[in-house]
This record gives structure tokens, C-alpha cells and sequence, in this order.
């Protein structure tokens, strides 16, 4: 398969179980890889390296901040951003090989990701579709730093926008407990981000969210067609709603 000239930057701690997989489904098309890694304790970074990504060790400042780091350091115009956790698709580098072939390229693409419940594809609720900005011209945007839980791209009205046919694989979580922590995580950043804000918190805000949330991707959204693991979403969904509004409450 034919080498492209394309980045990717993947931000990574401790994920020695994750990171051979996103390097080696890149690997094929891709000559510069990138891995901004924030104090990993396991064999993350010699994992990283063995398989010749060019790993840089920075401590912890966020998620955009350490993308865009990873982002300073590629050679290439055009960036993929992906998580550590992910995976590109064989049929996502046979479409991309296409686009950059072509020669006509837009600012950024959306890519749809397909997430995976301990080892379960998600097809319905709030995890499908799940579209993402990730791959982009470097020249032109960058993450934004202000974003401290789910990191978003700068850019206009006037940018050229396209999405790609195929898929990213996220695999999001091995384990209940690992996703239950995951959730703890995120409710807790939440919190901390909202009450500068000066939003509001509290019992029946935290308890109206969370139904409503679980009613809308578990009925509405359909998760219940993706059986057991589609109920664990949906209450793990419920429980990270709740936390957040009890801990603005605080």
C-alpha cells in the first residue's frame, strides 16, 4: 500500500494494551507517526518506539494542548488525529490512499467512529453514528486549548468541510469497571469546567438529566437493540449525568 503524505499524532498514557494496535493499522500508509505521551508507567513508550513512532514525553496539560503539541512536531500538511484506543479500518486507508491520490482536498473531514462495548461492535444509542473532525490541514487549524473534556478544532464559516464513507474503530472500553472509572473521570472534569460558569447543580437536576438521558438513548436511540451492552451504556450514561450535576452541586 502505497505511503501517503499524512501525520498522525496519538496522545497516550499507560496504554500498553492499545497503542501496537493504532500505530500498526496506520502503519501501511503512513511514514510519521507521532505519540505525545504523558507519563506512561507501563510499556507504552517502548511499544511505541519499537514500532518507529517518534514518541515525546511532556507532562499532562490537557487534551488539546497535547495535541497540538504532538501536531508541532509532524512533517506532513495533513494531520489524522486519533486516540490511543482507535484504530483505522483496512477499508478507512483504502479510502484515504483514494483522497489524497486525487489530489482534491478539503480543510478538515469528519470521520464516523464504531465503537466497541468489551469487545461488542455498537450499532445504535448514543455511540452510532458518532462523528469526529480528524483529519485536517495543519495550516489552517488547530485544537482548541479551552476545551478540557472533549477537545474540538478552530475554525470558520469559509472552511471546506467534507465526510469520510468509511470508519474509525474506537475500542472504547475492555471491562465494565474500566468505563465506570472513565465516566467518574469525565463527570468530575465536568464539574470542575462548569462551576467557574457559574451553572447550576444539585439533587433534581442531577436526577431529571439522568432519566432523561437514559430514556432518550436507551428507548429513543434505540440501545436496547444492541442487547446487554447497550443497558450498560445506558445506565453507565446515566450514573456519569447524575454524578456531574451532583458534583456542580457541591
Amino acid at each position: 500500500m502505497k505511503i501517503l503524505p499524512i501525520s498522525v499524532v496519538i496522545i497516550s498514557k499507560n496504554e500498553e494494551t492499545n497503542i501496537g494496535r493504532a500505530i500498526q493499522s496506520v502503519l501501511p500508509i503512513c511514514d510519521d507517526i507521532i505519540v505525545v505521551d504523558s507519563g506512561s508507567t507501563d510499556n507504552s513508550i517502548a511499544i511505541a518506539k519499537e514500532l518507529g513512532a517518534n514518541v515525546i514525553e511532556h507532562p499532562w496539560q490537557g487534551y488539546s494542548k497535547q495535541k497540538n503539541l504532538g501536531n508541532a512536531a509532524t512533517k506532513h500538511k495533513y494531520i489524522f488525529s486519533i486516540d490511543a484506543d482507535e484504530a483505522f479500518s483496512p477499508e478507512l486507508r483504502e479510502e484515504l490512499t483514494v483522497l489524497f491520490g486525487s489530489g482534491q482536498l478539503k480543510t478538515m473531514y469528519r470521520v464516523n467512529r464504531i465503537n466497541h462495548y468489551c469487545g461488542k461492535p455498537i450499532k445504535h444509542g448514543a455511540w452510532h453514528p458518532d462523528w469526529h473532525y480528524r483529519l485536517f490541514d495543519k495550516t489552517q487549524l488547530h485544537w482548541k486549548e479551552n476545551d478540557d473534556v472533549h477537545e474540538s478544532l478552530s475554525y470558520d464559516a469559509h472552511a471546506s468541510k467534507a465526510n469520510l464513507k468509511e470508519h474509525l474503530y474506537h475500542f472504547t472500553t475492555q471491562t465494565d469497571a474500566y468505563y465506570q472509572q472513565k465516566m467518574e473521570q469525565y463527570a468530575q472534569l465536568f464539574a470542575s469546567k462548569m462551576r467557574p460558569k457559574n451553572k447550576k447543580g444539585g439533587l433534581l437536576k442531577a436526577l431529571s438529566s439522568a432519566a432523561f438521558r437514559f430514556v432518550r438513548e436507551y428507548i429513543f436511540q434505540r440501545g436496547f437493540l444492541d442487547g446487554q451492552a447497550g443497558l450498560k451504556i445506558a445506565k453507565a450514561h446515566f450514573i456519569y449525568t447524575y454524578k456531574k450535576y451532583m458534583y456542580l452541586g457541591l
